[in-house]
């Protein structure tokens, strides 16, 4: 009998989306947009863009996410363009009004969505101090592409705050997310510090970063600095897509074929999805809003993607979304597992333990399966398969459990 981890959870592909610049209330961009301006002299759209995306709005759609099983990575920006720590309140609003929308984001967007920060502001590296732009007036995708090597304690502290902000509010973050380029010059610096600033606010031995998008290539979900002792890891998430749902000014390109075309068989997710790689959307909150409230054009058409996904996968046989935390800890289970089959037993060391833990099984016809002694239920259709299940199809069988403890046993006769 041989045995082998299968790449993905039930050896479904996994869907995601991400949501990047979207925080309390306040439209980031149109900060970022009318400082950006003075700083290099562009003239981007900053006066046509709300200064403000309703509750009402946030609340809608995650409902809505709810109601279809869509589920993803949600920034919440914990120092939006620096006018304020969302911990201590921006002064735009009430204490009243932020706390009704933190409520509905811990209630309504947390099921279905990591919350992460965008790092501290979006804009201007800030003062830890004082609070204020550090006297160069640096920014965080820019200047700090290139993270300096040589401050790593600083930096380190940088993410951290970021993070902890997030956690004094009750967003507890599962990994970070990079505005623009920013560590992409250092990636493997920024990763490290990363896994350092996170593990020093929530404990997660394995948190995740994004900060990389591949539109154009095979996407994978990179591990590193893996610990097998410690249980430790960083997982990386690569987003696979453009944002075609508005972009990041949140008055550009909406076009749901990109992604997934009327027939089902065109655009990027199908080449993602087809090949077995993660399937992970890029957006960003404010082309989902758009220009108004009457606007919305990126998210009709996202909800456009959603049917046609459901459409190619109906019974949801291949496809499954996925938190983009749970897409990074399996790879870090999957990446630092060991196992090994003797006859009929297959012993897995976990250092990384998951739900949904999946393997394969050929060389041999299966009638039972069980998993520390505890029998496994046998099940005729891929749609069915789950955790506590194992299917046979073809010549292989698959295997699903979930995992509770470093050191597992797999029984096969």
């Amino acid at each position: 009998m041989q045995a082998e981890i299968v790449r993905h959870a039930l050896d479904r592909v996994p869907l995601s989306i991400i949501f990047d610049d979207s925080t309390v209330l306040v439209n980031l961009n149109y900060f970022f947009m009318r400082d950006r301006n003075l700083a290099d002299g562009q003239q981007r759209r900053w006066e046509d863009v709300p200064v403000v995306h309703p509750e009402s709005f946030t609340r809608e759609f995650a409902e809505w996410c709810l109601a279809e099983g869509v589920k993803g990575k949600f920034s919440v920006v914990p120092c939006p363009a620096g006018l304020g720590r969302i911990d201590q309140g921006l002064p735009m609003f009430s204490k009243a009004q932020q706390e009704s929308w933190l409520q509905m984001c811990r209630e309504l967007i947390t099921p279905a969505f990591d919350i992460t920060p965008e790092m501290l502001t979006h804009t201007f590296v800030l003062d830890l101090e004082t609070w204020q732009p550090l006297p160069l007036r640096i920014w965080e995708q820019y200047e700090w592409a290139a993270l300096p090597l040589d401050q790593e304690e600083w930096v380190t502290r940088y993410i951290a705050m970021s993070c902890q902000i997030l956690e004094n509010v009750g967003l507890r973050p599962q990994g970070v997310t990079s505005p623009g380029g920013f560590g992409g010059k250092t990636l493997d610096f920024y990763i490290k510090v990363a896994g350092q600033a996170l593990r020093q606010v929530t404990g997660d031995p394995h948190p995740y970063v994004f900060q990389r998008i591949w539109t154009d290539k095979p996407v994978e979900t990179p591990v590193w600095y893996a610990d097998r002792e410690r249980g430790e890891a960083v997982g990386e998430i690569i987003a696979g897509t453009g944002d075609w749902t508005g972009n990041w000014t949140g008055y550009g390109e909406v076009n749901p074929d990109k992604y997934l075309t009327a027939d089902l068989q065109g655009g990027r997710l199908p080449q993602l999805i087809d090949a077995g790689d993660p399937a992970i959307l890029c957006s960003h909150w404010q082309g989902f809003y758009g220009i108004h409230n009457g606007d919305r054009q990126g998210f009709e058409g996202f909800k456009t993607v959603v049917r046609r996904l459901k459409e190619r996968d109906p019974r949801g046989e291949r496809t499954r979304w996925r938190k983009c935390s749970e897409i990074a800890n399996y790879a870090c289970a999957r990446e630092m597992a060991q196992l090994k089959v003797t006859g009929g037993m297959v012993d897995l060391d976990l250092p990384v333990q998951v739900p949904e833990f999946t393997l394969r099984l050929s060389g041999t016809t299966v009638r039972e399966v069980k998993v520390d002694g505890v029998p496994l239920a046998r099940v005729s259709s891929r749609a069915a398969f789950a955790g506590g299940t194992f299917f046979a199809e073809g010549d292989d069988t698959l295997v699903a459990f979930d995992v509770a403890q470093r050191a597992v046993r797999v029984e096969v006769s």
